[in-house]
């Protein structure tokens, strides 16, 4: 394997990239967490909803944006400038697209541990006439190194990981990683091929499930050092004059991670000639062409919507058995049940798509029968987490008061559980159904003729197939507005609970 040069480019790469993708993303992260949960910044909740949102947009509809704003070619800002200044098609536009959405990784990690933080030693540090800059680096800086550690590692996964942003932009930009190798291999169609895609997708596993151990290890030595809980709030520093400039610099953040990338999609997408920005310009044309004379469309919506439905469905059911197995029953080895579903979770998506590939070749292979078994084994530890936290809210209690009055097992499930569990069970089925309708890695590896997916179809027109262009666009815009209406029910459900 590493007497291949395009194997040791690829890795060496996924390295370099991978790294400079999680360091970028903790120095950015870091001091906005920060800002959000230790100063008086003003609207600190719609600015943490904000600048999460990017989290929950895929990362190849940002490669997209920033692909027509950044191509050396045609690019907006390029044409704005009146020549090619930036050139997306380059490691640093690649680290930056990654960066754009996975400082969010950091950003949560870090929000969540500083919430929780006891803040005496930096009230007594502040007391003690230390300047809030030393109480950064002296206190809080070292309390908080293992939360960002493993926002380190989250983010370092998932750009290891990532197949969209690599295909769309790094593979003009020559710059290859094991993801897209892992692809190249696969599509030869030869057992050569499957045997090398096989030998990449391991070391991308292993690296994976090894860094993974290492962050459960951080976050369960963070969670133990807060346990005792916070005597008091922290007091807030009061940014006086700076408040402006902070603002500015957070909003300049958000419109240049969020916004501009996504009004570059909105303008492609209403463009009737690409590349041009004016008002004479716009039209419905690409939704037209797009949703009424492209076939695959419907069929790809419908294929979306259908597999991430059923896989939402199959993972809720299972994860209120397996649930309440873990949280209510004295099982021997049920704890290890929330850790053996967090394995596929925590591998590459084309490292398990090659290995059901492999199992299934001769049954399965080319059937949605086996994207569903991906979807699910990939997502089900998202349905577990929410339904682990709703059997752990109902009091024993409760169900043991059922029993005593005469109710059954089942009366006592169907009255007592059921209705405290709703919530958890409705967020749990949308958090899983809302990155499958717009799934890639897997389901481009996966995919056979006829089970076109949104995802694979935006894939499909930005690449090679839509000759006019703006169909990729109007797709990925799709994509978004159906993002946030879900994330907007979600938090309407589950009382601001789960979701941005």
């Amino acid at each position: 394997m590493f007497e291949n040069t395009s194997t040791l480019i690829a890795l060496k790469n996924t390295l370099t990239v991978s790294t400079t993708v999680a360091m970028l993303s903790t120095l950015l992260a870091v001091p906005l967490a920060w800002l959000l949960t230790r100063t008086d910044f003003s609207k600190k909740e719609v600015w943490r909803s904000r600048l999460c949102l990017p989290y929950m947009i895929p990362s190849y509809i940002s490669a997209i944006g920033w692909i027509l704003l950044a191509n050396p070619q045609s690019g907006f800002l390029n044409k704005i400038a009146g020549h090619a200044w930036i050139n997306i098609y380059s490691f640093w536009g690649l680290v930056w697209v990654e960066v754009s959405f996975l400082f969010t990784f950091v950003l949560l990690t870090c929000l969540t541990s500083l919430e929780k933080m006891d803040p005496t030693f930096e009230e007594a540090a502040r007391v003690s006439g230390a300047s809030p800059r030393k109480v950064f680096f002296s206190i809080t800086i070292p309390l908080l190194k293992n939360s960002i550690f493993s926002g380190f590692i989250l983010s370092f996964l998932a750009t290891a990981a990532s197949f969209g942003v690599p295909a769309l932009i790094g593979n003009p930009g020559r710059v290859l990683v094991l993801t897209t190798q892992i692809y190249t291999y696969q599509k030869m169609g030869t057992q050569n091929g499957i045997y090398l895609a096989l030998q990449l997708s391991s070391l991308l596993a292993s690296f994976a499930i090894l860094l993974t151990f290492a962050s459960f290890y951080l976050n369960k030595k963070t969670a133990s050092a807060e346990l005792t809980g916070k005597s008091q709030k922290p007091s807030l520093i009061e940014l006086g004059k700076f408040q402006i400039l902070a603002k500015v610099l957070v909003s300049f953040f958000w419109f240049l991670v969020f916004i501009l990338p996504l009004t570059a999609i909105g303008i492609s997408a209403f463009s009737e000639v690409q590349g041009i920005i004016s008002f004479n310009n716009l039209s419905l044309n690409n939704f037209y062409r797009v949703f009424f004379e492209t076939n695959e469309t419907a069929r790809s919506v419908y294929n979306s919507f259908l597999t991430a439905a059923v896989t939402a469905t199959i993972c809720a059911l299972l994860a209120i058995i397996l649930a309440f197995i873990q949280v209510k029953t004295k099982i021997k080895g049920r704890g290890l049940i929330e850790i053996i579903s967090s394995i596929p979770y925590a591998l590459p998506g084309t490292s398990l798509a090659i290995v059901l590939l492999i199992l299934f070749n001769q049954s399965l292979a080319g059937t949605i029968f086996l994207i569903l078994l991906a979807y699910t084994l990939k997502y089900f530890s998202l349905s577990l987490k929410t339904s682990l936290d709703g059997f752990r809210q109902v009091d024993s209690t409760l169900v043991e008061a059922a029993r005593m009055s005469g109710a059954n097992f089942l009366k006592s499930f169907k009255d007592i559980y059921l209705p405290l569990l709703i919530p958890s069970i409705i967020a749990g089925w949308f958090l899983t159904f809302t990155p499958l309708i717009s799934e890639l890695t897997m389901t481009q590896l996966l995919t056979g003729p006829g089970l076109e997916t949104i995802g694979t179809l935006i894939f499909q027109l930005q690449e090679y197939s839509d000759i006019g262009g703006g169909g990729a666009a109007v797709l990925s815009l799709s994509v978004v507005l159906i993002i946030l209406i879900i994330n907007f029910t979600i938090k309407k459900l589950t009382h601001q609970k789960y979701g941005i």
